[in-house]
């Protein structure tokens, strides 16, 4: 019997663990994890760095008001303290995003690791939790391990190689809980578009996803790159939890600087300069030069069309394409290669306050389990340390 059990040793089940166990440290906690090794997706993050979280995460920055609460009482400055009260040091770029000092996602890690085995706290790895029962108030998991109190940290579907399968949603379920339909996010978008000439190229642009009557889902800036498959970078990961199953067309601003008419006047000057030149070249001036062979083709023009062969309204077009670049979603890469799940646990089913469950009397869940997501830059990790800290605290000071 052990007084709190919790189903996932990933970022929000291991800060649950430590917070549980500061709280109430006689506690008998149990971490437990079906991977060989707890926090194998930490080492993934911010590519390998672990963008912990981002100083200016609020409320407004997630899809649900549901996080105000938690955020409140563990902003982004409580979870850097958090870190420091484990032995990590944490650094902050030019754009708010906070890294370990180390710059290696391996570091949090470890002092992860460290601080649940000072604690005193046991890890059961290679363990899958296959079910859940409550009964007369205690929890049963997998018909033997019993707890006073359990805490669901097993994320969401998004990168399955990582741990992350989506069986923490049937665990809610069979606990009576319901759960929003499920879709990958910051994920890369697959396009109709044949993009292999564009392969490899990156571009800082703004992305807006739209419905093809014009309907504006989401929009983002940022990094865009192009690839065979479509499109991927920041921007397009950031506005793909929109896209959620729906036909929709993805337009990019590839030259957000410059106006339609700064363009326009830009290729005017070209052409008065040196008429014989490629338009190919003189587009090299403000974009990447195998992106205007793809402009050229896109607005009719010939491959090998000269400066004053150019006619007023085909320089028109050739702005606004460049301005309004537009690409036929057909989908997404799938949970496979998403960093987030969109939708989850409906959250109305939990106390915004402790994150214990409104159903079930002494469950808790925490991070990406519940319906919450945000954009990149460690929001999300953000939510899950702050829900786990809150999940953690709350068990044990129930007990």
């Amino acid at each position: 019997m052990y007084d709190i059990a919790i189903i996932g040793a990933g970022a929000s089940g291991m800060a649950a663990a430590i917070s549980a166990k500061k709280e109430k440290p006689k506690a008998e906690i149990l971490l437990i994890e079906a991977l060989p090794r707890v926090g194998k997706k930490i080492l993934a993050t911010g590519n390998g760095r672990c963008n912990l979280t981002n100083l200016t995460a609020g409320a407004e920055s997630y899809n649900n008001p549901f996080v105000a609460a938690v955020l409140a009482k563990y902003p982004p400055e409580g979870i850097v303290s958090f870190f420091s009260s484990i032995g990590l040091e944490c650094v902050n770029d030019s754009e708010s995003r906070v890294y370990p000092m180390s710059n290696t996602a391996s570091s949090v890690l470890d002092c992860l690791r460290f601080e649940i085995e000072r604690l005193g706290i046991e890890i059961m790895t290679e363990t899958k939790a296959e079910s859940v029962k409550s009964v007369n108030g205690i929890f049963i998991i997998n018909s033997k391990i019993r707890a006073k109190k359990l805490i669901v940290s097993t994320g969401g579907k998004a990168s399955p190689s990582q741990g992350s399968d989506g069986s923490g949603y049937d665990l809610l379920k069979s606990l009576n809980h319901s759960v929003t339909p499920l879709y990958p996010g910051l994920v890369q978008l697959t396009v109709k578009e044949n993009l292999r000439v564009l392969k490899g190229i990156r571009v800082k642009a703004e992305a807006t996803l739209k419905t093809h009557n014009g309907k504006i889902l989401d929009r983002s800036s940022g990094e865009i790159l192009f690839a065979d498959y479509g499109l991927s970078g920041i921007a397009v990961m950031d506005i793909s939890r929109s896209a959620k199953g729906n036909k929709c067309i993805c337009e990019l601003n590839v030259i957000p600087e410059l106006r339609a008419e700064d363009v326009s006047a830009f290729i005017e000057r070209c052409k008065k300069r040196n008429p014989a030149q490629l338009l190919e070249e003189a587009l090299a001036g403000i974009i990447p030069k195998k992106l205007g062979h793809y402009l050229i083709k896109i607005t009719g023009l010939r491959a090998d069309v000269i400066m004053s062969e150019l006619k007023y309204q085909q320089i028109i077009t050739l702005s606004e394409n460049l301005k309004h670049l537009t690409f036929t979603v057909t989908g997404t890469r799938g949970f496979d290669n998403a960093q987030i799940t969109v939708g989850g646990a409906v959250t109305d089913e939990f106390d915004i306050n402790t994150l214990e469950s409104k159903i079930t009397k002494g469950l808790y869940c925490t991070g990406e389990l519940l319906n919450v997501d945000a954009p990149c830059g460690g929001f999300n990790l953000q939510w899950a340390w702050a829900s786990g800290i809150t999940a953690g605290k709350s068990a044990a000071k129930s007990l």
